[in-house]
């Protein structure tokens, strides 16, 4: 029964979406209703902040971090089969087959998929949807919407709703079992997916000048990202930067001018800066943005910052998981706006282009897509 529920809010979305696909425009930002966006985002905080955020804080103070791994690596892996599909309809049909094996490695030797043994056997793990799939079949950039509780989206992507529902394995066993555990194992699901973003919005919150905006803006370069497979065209990756540079006093003002953001829900993991560099009269994307031009240059050192945290321990935690990765790092405090923030950053400042190109290869080993660079 709750799947049936979760089908026709599927098919409602859907209708929306098709009411609304011809008012993107390239003139509006594709952002055609903006002030509706912004008011079911307001909500969505509301609801982040009073009752998701508090309860899963609560998950991560209480949940050993191999738990919480083995609970993101079960969701994971039964809702892989939407990628093995949208490998096959994008054409990379080698690539299909691999994660096709990797499904069927972690679903068995990894127990249900609770352990992620198909990466060390070198299967790596990629992540495709439909909204992927349209853009490769030549659909366009759409329109931006923020879903209630669900979170930020866009026209293009929405009919992803019934692939990756369709295809999660987790939802055919719904019919089979008890509904009180079908709600349990969603309960769980959403509060896993809310834990995994909780960095990027603790480090939204330190940064974010307009975090609607911010989330925007890094929602459609994460999209971007993921589209091309991190291999951006120059033509859609143009990143606004001139020959001026990021003074220490443009540092300093950015400081004084963020405030505190509002929690995003859930599904701001999708809406993680994948471009930190972007330029705009209102864009923050991962916090580079203040009033004016900043731009980084050669002759100047940088530091990639792969992650912020509102407390030291989970800092820790992530400083130990990148050593894992062989991953050298260290913890630097900051106070900004009375608050205090547990940077995560890579040791040893680099040139404006070096730091760029880390920057790219940080993202992509790591997962941390909020990582962005400042000036040292």
């Amino acid at each position: 029964m709750v799947s049936l529920v979760v089908v026709r809010r599927i098919a409602a979305m859907l209708v929306v979406a098709a009411v609304l696909s011809a008012c993107a425009t390239a003139e509006n930002h594709y952002d055609p209703i903006e002030p509706v966006n912004r008011m079911t985002d307001a909500v969505n905080a509301v609801v982040d902040r009073v009752a998701i955020k508090p309860v899963t804080k609560s998950y991560r103070a209480l949940t050993p971090a191999v738990v919480q791994r083995g609970v993101s690596n079960f969701y994971d892996n039964w809702a892989y089969m939407n990628t093995v599909l949208n490998d096959f309809l994008q054409g990379k049909g080698s690539q299909g087959f691999k994660d096709f094996g990797r499904f069927l490695v972690n679903s068995t030797v990894g127990l249900a998929g609770l352990f992620d043994v198909a990466t060390s056997m070198g299967l790596e793990k990629h992540q495709e949807d439909f909204g992927q799939t349209l853009a490769v079949w030549g659909v366009g950039k759409s329109a931006y919407i923020v879903y209630p509780v669900l979170g930020p989206n866009s026209l293009r992507k929405t009919p992803d709703f019934v692939t990756a529902t369709l295809t999660d394995g987790l939802f055919w066993l719904s019919f089979s079992i008890s509904p009180p555990a079908v709600l349990a194992l969603t309960a769980i699901k959403f509060l896993d997916t809310r834990s995994r973003a909780m960095n990027a919005t603790d480090m939204r919150d330190e940064l974010a000048l307009d975090p609607y905006v911010f989330t925007r803006e890094a929602w459609f370069q994460t999209r971007e990202h993921l589209i091309y497979d991190g291999k951006v065209p120059a033509s859609n990756n143009d990143n606004g930067w001139e020959d001026e540079d990021w003074t220490e006093q443009d540092s300093e003002t950015s400081a004084r001018q963020m405030a505190d953001a509002s929690p995003a829900h859930a599904t701001i993991a999708v809406a993680r800066s994948e471009t930190p560099h972007h330029v705009g009269s209102q864009s923050a994307v991962s916090g580079t943005e203040v009033a004016g031009s900043r731009t980084p240059v050669a002759g100047r050192y940088y530091r990639v910052i792969l992650s912020s945290h509102a407390i030291e321990e989970e800092a820790r935690r992530q400083q130990t998981r990148l050593a894992s990765m062989g991953i050298e790092t260290r913890i630097v405090p900051v106070v900004i706006e009375g608050r205090r923030w547990f940077r995560v950053l890579l040791p040893e400042p680099m040139p404006a282009v070096d730091a760029l190109h880390t920057l790219a290869e940080m993202k992509q080993k790591t997962g941390l897509d909020g990582a962005w660079i400042a000036p040292s």
